[in-house]
């Protein structure tokens, strides 16, 4: 329908300059019933683009007034409005049949769906001898082995423009398609339409001609399909229609909201390689396979999170800016909100920190890990959707020192490079999969629950059931360019938001069953309720902030020092270099003595945020001792980039500690009113 009324508005704007009415005599049919079809042969031949006077006999003078004319064609546009919608006037079935197979089932279908139909024909027609599957040099044959073999089509589609939806049929010929229908696919654009394959073999599959089908080419949405046998009952291709006519509503439901765009499902190796420069240990490659899935083009912006929860809590306020300060239970909360409000089953049952996630639910959800990495890479397998270096019009990130550069520590992208902030949810180019800001702006909550992959689990994986910190994708806005490759996985404690974490849902495009569950496991063990403040400090500014915190709150205080130092104590290239290679290479220095954490509960945990991680020494203290059950709390001196993924790095190498809400400052600007709130927020006397 709207087709229909798009073809109207266009049809009759095209038709404003055309003042002349034509003569033109007919008989009149007293009942004529009008189609799209007759419409559009109305509009031609008032613009002249082709002569003849009627079609199946119905008269083109509706008002009987002798001539045909621009009033006549608004006349058959009321009469086809008022006409019930019997037809299913958006799909199309069409089918090339030469035993008669597969044109029972798409009889069948036409039947059940009151659709059009359009059977391709050859212009040289296929004779028995032609299909006699048995000599290898029948005509048949020698086109299937021929991947370039277009047999020419006796006559085409008059308009498949008007079609949404094309079940296309076929005999399965060697194990594929018959090569006439490569040649209908070429022969018109497919690249809006929702294409449902169907095919009729005794025997062989339809994978591959589905296949074929797909890298043919461009299909807006390309349903799997389905090979039915001679004797297939009506019932059977009921059962099937019913399917796939649950998908397409989904799908046309989605094209409504133009906020989500369907990701076509594949296998990939998710991971990075070893060569790739500045990768994690914990991002070991492997082949993982996801389904299709929708997923939202951009970040959900503060307007949105404000109109389906009432509040907005990010930092930087602004509409079309991503919303942040949100912890992995309010995404969660979010995606149920939002299924309610468009009146969707929620994929979530919520039961304190353990949730539920029902897979056959049609509402939002968060993406898996595996998912995210899917949809950001895009079909690449670069460090980056968009290749192997971050340009500054590529991501908003902290790129001045760039990625893979040398440790010079010199802005090498300039200071326009690091925007310390973020921006418009559509500021940067979208990835071949038409998402933007996969890379940078902020970081997104993804289900699954840190851990090592699990390699066992190739098709759709969801992670553990249990953990202490979620996954977060894509880095952020104070991110340094390796935390925002396709490959980067951030960690973060599922209850603490942050400035630079936000939140892209996602829905089912197919059918799902079944459940999982989402189960926090850390516990803070209360057991000496005594305090430790440990600290690395290498310029001096650390050192100042955890005195400071040390006085006021009077717990004890250790400080880390390296066995063998750094060959310089201040800022500069020698300094930069030595730490940014124990950085790429996840070194672990020797200290001179680690202190004695059995004693503590609580750990005040201060250091220097260096390129967005953590210094050495700081990875050699968490390493050393088993935190379970403690409770970290970070605090940081830092240049610009604020936390970066230093909470990250903490939460991978202490997994079973229960991390809190840390504190930074810029270098040596202390404030004591700031430090006093942040200790009665963590309850340190």
């Amino acid at each position: 329908m709207k087709k229909l009324i798009s073809f109207f508005v266009s049809g009759i704007m095209s038709l404003s300059a055309v003042v002349t009415s034509v003569p033109f005599h007919t008989a009149v049919a007293e009942s004529a019933t009008y189609t799209v079809k007759d419409a559009e042969n109305l509009r031609d031949f008032l613009l002249s683009r082709i002569s003849g006077k009627d079609i199946s006999g119905k008269s083109y003078d509706l008002n009987g007034d002798g001539r045909v004319d621009i009033f006549d064609l608004c006349l058959m546009r009321s009469e086809i409005l008022k006409q019930p919608e019997e037809n299913n006037n958006d799909t199309l079935v069409v089918y090339f049949s030469r035993t008669g197979n597969t044109e029972k089932i798409a009889e069948y279908l036409i039947d059940i769906t009151h659709a059009d139909s359009y059977v391709i024909e050859a212009e040289i027609p296929y004779t028995d001898e032609d299909i006699a599957y048995t000599n290898s040099s029948c005509r048949a044959n020698k086109e299937q082995n021929d991947k370039s073999a277009r047999p020419a089509i006796a006559k085409p589609i008059e308009s498949i423009d008007s079609y949404d939806v094309i079940y296309l049929g076929y005999p399965i010929w060697w194990g594929e398609e018959p090569r006439i229908i490569d040649t209908f696919l070429e022969s018109y654009d497919f690249s809006d339409k929702i294409v449902v394959p169907f095919c009729t073999s005794a025997s062989s599959g339809n994978a591959a001609s589905e296949r074929n089908i797909a890298n043919l080419v461009p299909i807006g949405n390309q349903l799997e399909g389905k090979r039915f046998s001679a004797s297939a009952s009506k019932e059977s291709v009921e059962t099937w229609l019913n399917e796939k006519q649950a998908e397409i509503s989904d799908i046309r439901k989605s094209s409504e909201n133009m906020q989500y765009t369907l990701i076509k499902g594949g296998t990939f190796q998710m991971g990075s390689p070893e060569s790739e420069p500045e990768r994690s240990s914990d991002e070991i490659q492997h082949s993982v396979t996801v389904g299709d899935f929708y997923m939202s083009k951009t970040e959900i912006s503060q307007k949105d999170y404000q109109e389906i929860m009432g509040e907005n809590p990010s930092d930087t306020k602004g509409d079309d800016l991503p919303v942040t300060n949100i912890t992995w239970y309010d995404a969660v909360q979010y995606c149920n909100k939002l299924s309610q409000n468009e009146g969707l089953t929620p994929c979530y049952t919520i039961s304190g920190n353990t949730v539920t996630w029902d897979k056959s639910a049609n509402g939002y959800r968060l993406p898996t890990e595996a998912e995210w990495e899917y949809s950001a890479r895009a079909n690449t397998t670069t460090p980056f959707s968009f290749g192997d270096y971050v340009h500054n019009s590529d991501a908003n990130c902290y790129n001045a020192y760039g990625y893979n550069n040398d440790a010079s520590g010199n802005w090498v992208n300039g200071s326009n490079a690091y925007l310390r902030k973020t921006v418009p949810v559509t500021q940067y180019s979208a990835n071949d999969y038409g998402l933007y800001n996969m890379h940078g702006n902020v970081a997104e909550w993804v289900w699954d629950w840190y851990s090592e992959y699990d390699s066992k689990t190739s098709a759709d994986p969801t992670g553990s059931e249990s953990g202490n910190t979620k996954v977060v994708r894509g880095g952020g806005w104070n991110d340094h360019p390796k935390h925002i490759r396709s490959a980067y996985r951030g960690a973060q404690p599922a209850d603490v938001g942050l400035y630079s974490i936000g939140i892209r849902p996602v829905r089912n495009a197919g059918t799902a069953k079944g459940t999982v569950k989402s189960v926090y496991s850390a516990k803070a063990e209360q057991k000496t309720g005594k305090t430790l403040i440990v600290y690395f400090s290498q310029t001096g500014n650390t050192e100042g902030l955890a005195n400071l915190i040390h006085e006021m709150s009077g717990v004890d205080i250790v400080r880390l020092e390296r066995k063998t130092p750094y060959s310089s104590s201040s800022n500069g290239p020698v300094l930069y270099g030595e730490a940014l290679d124990e950085l790429r290479a996840e070194a672990v220095p020797e200290l001179k003595e680690y202190p004695d954490i059995e004693q503590y509960d609580t750990i005040l945990l201060g250091y220097c945020n260096w390129w967005s991680s953590i210094p050495a020494s700081v990875r050699s203290f968490l390493m050393h001792d088993d935190f379970s059950g403690k409770t970290i709390i970070p605090f940081c001196s830092m240049g610009g980039g604020r936390f970066g993924q230093t909470i990250s790095a903490i939460a991978k190498l202490a997994p079973d500690s229960v991390i809190k809400e840390g504190l930074e400052v810029t270098y040596s600007s202390y404030d004591r009113a700031e430090i006093e709130k942040w200790l009665k927020t963590n309850n340190i006397n």
